[in-house]
């Protein structure tokens, strides 16, 4: 911040509010420990320093924990911007001041010292993280006060970690404000990952993976040539996500050849100020740096908005979170920014788009649903490809449509699928994309389709004599007939259902479609 302009006011959009004021009303019910679920760019950092405002003007003290080191300057940097007096902890950082009520701390520091003035309010960015350090603190802290912030809080033991969620929009709701910016996506070349070792997380191993996708190196550097001139008519700022050191070196050295400027960061770094000087220069408008290439350091947290360009070279097994927040560094919101370019060289918009196009339109429910989205294996298939694009000219097909606008080409019935190899995609991620209704339907509500699977399960409730678990195992046959080659969700299939939001016309599609199975199974039968 120039030292020699007013600071900011922070202004709450109603979304932000509303979910400040749900934040409050969980203190008041008795919820020490709530998490607060806000996609990138959804101003998770704004509404945490509207609360660190307020518990300065009441005299209290309160800490805003990072999960990295390199992430200090960055929140120091907002919180000056809006005149929030604080300090930080970090040994030789020229803002150490432990005698102020407000303090930047990271979880790595929090777990190598001891500190006496304690905090009576604390805010854990990407609370998904799961530090030892961080839940050791809240233990210890039974009288604070604490807020996690994340847009994907699905690790694992999160359920175990806080007493409260709050949800604020979600992507979609977003999107519709111009919250965000919408992305492009192209599925373009990807390593073969077959036979990859993994590790016990149940992720690829990295140096493998990178080994594999050296050889694509050459298609990564041409793509992005290509699809930056055809999209914004030049070469943009552009953020890469590399599996391994060695793979970012390589494409750093190819990039240089092919005349830009790209840099690695990586946990590797020697230096801290090296890394802060690259990022520095890289945040300029005219930026020297055409792109930065990441190694597991700029996944989360990282805010550059007028980044038009993201490269995953990244593949994920299990890990949609991942997936989710890289994509986050590429949707914030620039003057001037329509949209943002996501080329996908990993594979990782066809496995999650699923999961992808759920979250988008609905957000999360609960935290024991949610660490479910990280524990099951997705790998990416031509099928799903084929659901969401043209397979002739890559453009994103209109959701339920059979003929692409831009070329005119038909999808071929099924079992009659082309794939045209090595060719550029449009994914569609949207509901009405993911989850495709069958040929012939046409009803408004198939537009929700987890209304569609509340309605179908408030129906076989209702109707079956043979228990709950039949009932539910019937919705689920039903929904299937609705929506053929698409998957419940995880946690869904479990759910309670909601009985009093079940819509008139959801009801009625749920009947017919039990009418027409019964109908067909007559037919069968005679």
């Amino acid at each position: 911040m120039n030292l020699f302009t007013e600071p900011r006011e922070i202004e709450l959009r109603g979304y932000q509010e509303d979910a400040v004021e749900r934040l409050r009303d969980g203190i008041r019910g008795g919820c020490r420990r709530q998490i607060l679920v806000a996609p990138t760019g959804a101003g998770k950092t704004v509404m945490a320093m509207h609360l660190v405002k307020e518990s300065q003007r009441k005299g209290a003290r309160s800490w805003f924990i990072v999960d990295r080191v390199a992430l200090i300057d960055q929140t120091s940097d907002s919180f000056a911007d809006y005149g929030i007096d604080h300090g930080i902890i970090q040994a030789q950082h020229f803002l150490t001041a432990p005698e102020k009520k407000t303090q930047i701390a990271s979880a790595q520091t929090l777990a190598r010292r001891s500190i006496n003035d304690l905090p009576d309010l604390i805010i854990v960015d990407e609370a998904h993280c799961r530090y030892k350090s961080v839940r050791d603190l809240v233990e210890k802290l039974q009288n604070a006060k604490v807020i996690g912030l994340t847009a994907t809080p699905f690790t694992p033991g999160m359920a175990d970690d806080w007493d409260g969620l709050v949800n604020s929009a979600t992507v979609n709701q977003l999107l519709k404000m111009k919250a965000l910016a919408p992305l492009k996506i192209k599925a373009c070349v990807t390593p073969d990952m077959q036979g990859v070792k993994t590790t016990r997380f149940g992720e690829y191993d990295e140096e493998e993976t990178g080994a594999r996708g050296t050889r694509i190196i050459g298609d990564v550097v041409k793509t992005w040539v290509q699809q930056t001139r055809q999209h914004f008519g030049r070469p943009v700022k552009t953020i890469v996500f590399s599996p391994s050191v060695k793979h970012g070196e390589e494409l750093c050295r190819q990039f240089a050849d092919a005349g830009f400027n790209f840099q690695q960061i990586s946990y590797l770094d020697v230096s801290d100020d090296d890394r802060r000087a690259k990022i520095a220069e890289f945040r300029k408008p005219d930026s020297a740096i055409d792109g930065l290439v990441s190694c597991a350091v700029l996944t989360k947290g990282f805010d550059v908005p007028d980044v038009l360009c993201g490269i995953s070279c990244r593949p994920y097994r299990k890990s949609f979170s991942s997936h989710i927040q890289e994509m986050g560094r590429v949707m914030r919101i620039s003057p001037g920014k329509e949209f943002g370019l996501w080329l996908d060289h990993s594979g990782n918009s066809v496995s999650f788009a699923d999961d992808t196009a759920w979250l988008f339109e609905y957000g999360v429910d609960s935290l024991s649903d949610a660490q479910k989205r990280d524990s099951e294996v997705r790998e990416p298939s031509e099928q799903k490809k084929a659901t969401h694009f043209c397979g002739e000219c890559g453009m994103k097909m209109e959701p339920r449509s059979d003929v692409c606008q831009a070329c005119g080409w038909e999808r071929p019935k099924r079992g009659e699928i082309q794939v045209v190899q090595g060719e550029l995609i449009d994914l569609e991620i949207s509901t009405k994309g993911a989850f495709q209704p069958r040929q012939g339907l046409r009803a408004e509500c198939l537009n929700d389709p987890r209304g569609v699977w509340n309605a179908a399960l408030a129906f076989c409730l209702s109707n079956s004599r043979k228990g709950e678990e039949a009932a539910r195992r019937w919705a689920y046959g039903i929904w299937s007939g609705v929506y053929p080659g698409s998957k419940l969700p995880r946690g869904f299939f479990d759910a309670p259902c909601a009985h009093d939001q079940v819509q008139p016309d959801q009801w009625g599609l749920v009947e017919r479609e039990v009418k027409r199975f019964r109908k067909t199974g007559r037919r069968k039968a005679a």
